[in-house]
């Protein structure tokens, strides 16, 4: 960086406003290039408030912003194309795509390849960052771990070519080489002219990679000073605003004589194997690694959540294997280090997220008292001193540190006999972490067994009674009393010699497969095959020309509307109209495609298909998002609107369909209607769309996860409305098929079909939230369904028995669905 260095990052005299509170006041930020600029604060500052509103995610309310001399305004996709690319604190990945999906999305368009080399593309990607990193590009997010979610993360900005490189807590779940790595890429980026603004809590790190550093406080700037000439003990008392005592509390000294609280024998888990240990009364335990060599999974197991064999002992009382309940009744309670995944509920307020893990504690006489759940979220939130504008604020409103001690709090008011924790200071500042060391021994002091698991060697050598050291799932070495440094757990670690025990992979390839896309696919074609079988023998006459070409235009009709119902789900939406929609013009077409009508009316006829389906899907996307209804509610709306319609213009069935229009309609070429040719070709179209071009990736980004979608340039109102327009244009082409099974203008025709598209759609592997989902596979639930129907009839059972059936099977999938994409979820 020379004294001309151009200046390609600006923020000038930027405040940000949230309810109750102003994040940001007037604050000053620059990065010339070829220069990494720090910015410190404690968890609330506005750190990361003031780089959402450099990255377009946030719009300030005051001040500018200007990237390479253009002025940027709230628009995400307008900041990608000027050269920017930020690594948020909580990756902005999609789950349920692909990390190659994900790389392809989260660029600018210019640094795509075609979506049929991305893979390809992602993989040399992941290969620039290590040769051995352990990520393949096949793999979904959701299966990731949290550090491999920032590699994830850091990749994608880097190759967007930046001119400005926005890196927001990058290291929290990154490993130590890792770490390296990051920092050499971060010098070869400043090296090539690029400006990189660098936000961390660890101040030796901020000063080690960075020139300049600026400290936030309270929403305001203390100052931009330079990184290296300051002492690390001034830039701490800027950032808090007073001395601060930085020494960890005094440890508890001799608890040898305590009884043990925790004991562990012979436990064998995944991950882990042959582990036995003791933690007393008012003990601290810390378990160190590298990571991945079964510390995490053994507290895991500890806590019930995961698998485990051998003897778990609470206070003298065996603890019931991989029992949840029997784990919380023992008193075991176990603070996650992933908590935006595990830890909080995002939406629910700051008293809600405090009160779940103590509920009893607001229970009297079997009713919740929502005054003791105020009154002891308010306690805590001064006691663990919270930042926040109100304990009904959304908790996903606060800072990462102050939902660290939120959801530390809520551990603690459970009162825990054993406290499981995960990286208890993660993303969290330096006055913050004092606060938690202090909080935790004084929970140690109370008689609690604690144990820690954390990959800071000098966190574990201040807080810690004792230090066992993990190396490929056994415990290697023990550290207690004055052994307890960080010198000495770090070399534990580096020289353990140890081998890891062969054990099974923790998602069974079965359960991978399951968790696919192609899963519902294979699996409703199978039961298809073998149902039809079995009718062909009961019945000999099923498989005969005449009754599949009454089965097969059924088979079309469902297939079409289903496919709608599948293009908006994938967005996270739902429509209950489509029924009714249908009956609507099959009724409008009653009155114009008559056998005297004139061609004019007849052209009406068709062209109102279209229109009527266009009108209703602007108008339940104009109650689902403009004015915010849930979807449910807004097309519960219309479909009673629709329905009302219909019976006014005929109260009874009427209106007879022209002959030649029937029979274009319902032309067959041979036994086969045309209808279910075009069904299927059109389901194949849509499915190749959908995971072969780029608006199918974008509809399932966003239905993955509409903030990271949106971020990523995608823009969420224009999904939305083609999806609600998309979804009733689709019904509105079904309702031609049933036109010709119909024949006349019935207002109650089509409201099966909402009840049936829905269980067609989600028997096919829809998620009910959106991002998953196939239009082959909602073409075979279609067909199912309908040959389920079909085949109770030849059974001789009644019509009641569909209903259990389509229930059945709606109760299956759901469950098999979910099963299996828990199972291949990372742990």
């Amino acid at each position: 960086m020379g004294p001309g260095s151009e200046l390609l990052l600006k923020l000038d005299g930027v405040s940000k406003f949230f309810p109750g509170v102003k994040a940001l006041d007037s604050v000053c930020f620059d990065v010339l290039a070829g220069e990494v600029h720090g910015l410190v604060g404690e968890n609330g500052a506005g750190k990361s408030t003031l780089m959402g509103v450099a990255s377009g995610a946030l719009i300030a309310d005051e001040g500018r912003v200007e990237i390479a001399g253009r002025e940027m305004r709230g628009d995400p996709e307008l900041a990608r194309n000027l050269g920017l690319a930020i690594v948020r604190q909580e990756p902005a990945l999609m789950p349920d795509l692909t990390v190659a999906e994900n790389l392809y999305l989260g660029v600018p368009e210019r640094c795509r390849p075609t979506i049929a080399m991305s893979v390809g593309w992602a993989t040399q990607l992941l290969r620039t960052w290590s040769d051995d990193v352990p990520i393949d590009a096949y793999d979904r997010v959701a299966s990731l771990a949290p550090g491999q979610r920032f590699i994830i993360e850091i990749v994608k900005a880097l190759a967007s070519e930046p001119r400005v490189l926005v890196l927001d807590e990058p290291t929290e779940h990154l490993l130590a080489e890792d770490v390296e790595r990051l920092f050499a890429r971060i010098k070869n980026a400043t090296g090539k002219g690029v400006a990189v603004a660098y936000i961390s809590h660890r101040i030796r790190e901020v000063q080690k990679i960075a020139e300049r550093l600026t400290i936030l406080r309270d929403g305001k700037s203390q100052g931009t000073y330079n990184a290296r000439a300051m002492d690390e003990q001034h830039i701490v008392e800027l950032i808090v605003g007073r001395e601060l005592d930085r020494e960890f509390p005094p440890k508890a000294g001799v608890v040898r004589s305590n009884p043990a609280v925790l004991e562990v024998k012979e436990l064998h888990g995944p991950g882990f194997s042959d582990i036995s240990m003791e933690v007393r009364q008012s003990e601290i335990v810390g378990l160190a690694g590298i990571d991945g060599n079964g510390q995490r999974e053994f507290i895991r197991a500890l806590a019930s959540i995961t698998k485990r064999r051998g003897l778990v002992r609470v206070n003298s009382r065996d603890l019931d294997r991989d029992n949840l309940a029997a784990a919380s009744q023992a008193g075991i309670r176990y603070l996650p280090g992933d908590r935006h995944q595990e830890g909080i509920l995002a939406e629910l307020s700051v008293r809600e997220n405090f009160s779940l893990r103590s509920l009893k504690q607001d229970v009297f006489g079997g009713l919740l008292s929502r005054r003791n759940e105020a009154e002891r979220a308010q306690q805590s939130i001064w006691a663990y001193t919270v930042k926040t504008p109100s304990i009904e604020t959304p908790i996903c409103a606060l800072s990462g540190g102050n939902q660290q001690k939120l959801v530390l709090a809520s551990v603690l008011a459970s009162e825990p006999k054993v406290l499981l924790v995960d990286e208890p200071t993660q993303g969290v500042d330096v006055g913050a972490r004092m606060e938690i060391y202090r909080i935790l021994r004084e929970t140690a002091a109370r008689g609690a067994a604690i144990v820690v698991v954390s990959s800071d060697g000098q966190e574990l050598a201040g807080l810690c009674d004792r230090v066992l050291i993990f190396s490929r799932g056994h415990i290697v070495k023990e550290l207690s009393g004055s052994d307890v440094v960080e010198h000495n757990i770090t070399t534990a670690i580096l020289t353990s010699t140890t081998v890891r025990e062969r054990a099974p992979a923790q998602t069974a390839n079965f359960w991978r497969w399951a968790a696919g896309d192609t899963a519902p696919a294979v699996t409703l074609a199978l039961s298809v095959i073998l149902l039809g079988i079995y009718a062909s023998f009961v019945n000999e006459f099923y498989l005969s020309a005449r009754n599949m070409s009454g089965i097969l235009p059924l088979i079309a009709t469902l297939a079409i509307v289903a496919y709608g119902q599948q293009l908006l789900m994938l967005a996270g939406g739902i429509d209950l109209s489509v029924g009714p929609l249908m009956g609507l013009i099959l009724v409008a077409q009653s009155f114009l495609l008559v056998s005297d009508a004139s061609p004019s009316h007849q052209a009406i006829g068709w062209a109102l298909v279209i229109l009527i389906a266009v009108v209703v899907g602007l108008l339940n996307w104009l109650l689902a998002d403009p004015i915010g209804l849930h979807p449910m509610v807004a097309t519960l709306v219309t479909f009673m609107l629709l329905q009302a319609v219909s019976l006014l213009l005929r109260p009874v069935p009427g209106g007879i369909i022209a002959d030649d229009v029937m029979e274009s309609v319902g032309y067959q070429i041979g036994f086969v209607p045309v209808a279910i040719l075009g069904a299927i070709a059109l389901g194949l179209a849509l499915e190749h769309g959908l995971f072969r071009r780029s608006w199918g990736l974008i509809l399932r980004g966003f239905g993955s996860r509409p903030e990271a979608a949106r971020v990523a340039g995608v823009r969420p109102r224009l999904v939305l409305v083609s999806a609600y327009v998309g979804c009733s244009v689709l019904a509105g082409i079904a309702s031609i098929p049933m036109m010709a099974q119909i024949g006349t203008g019935d207002p109650n025709a089509g409201i099966g079909y909402t009840l049936a598209s829905l269980a067609a759609v989600v028997i096919g592997g829809a998620s009910l939230f959106g991002g998953r989902g196939s239009f082959v596979g909602a073409l075979l639930g279609a067909t199912l369904i309908t040959q389920v129907n079909v085949v109770t009839a030849f059974l001789g059972l009644t019509d009641a028995w569909q209903s259990y059936l389509l229930g059945g099977m709606i109760l299956v999938s759901v469950a098999f669905y979910s099963k299996s994409r828990q199972m291949a979820v990372a742990k």
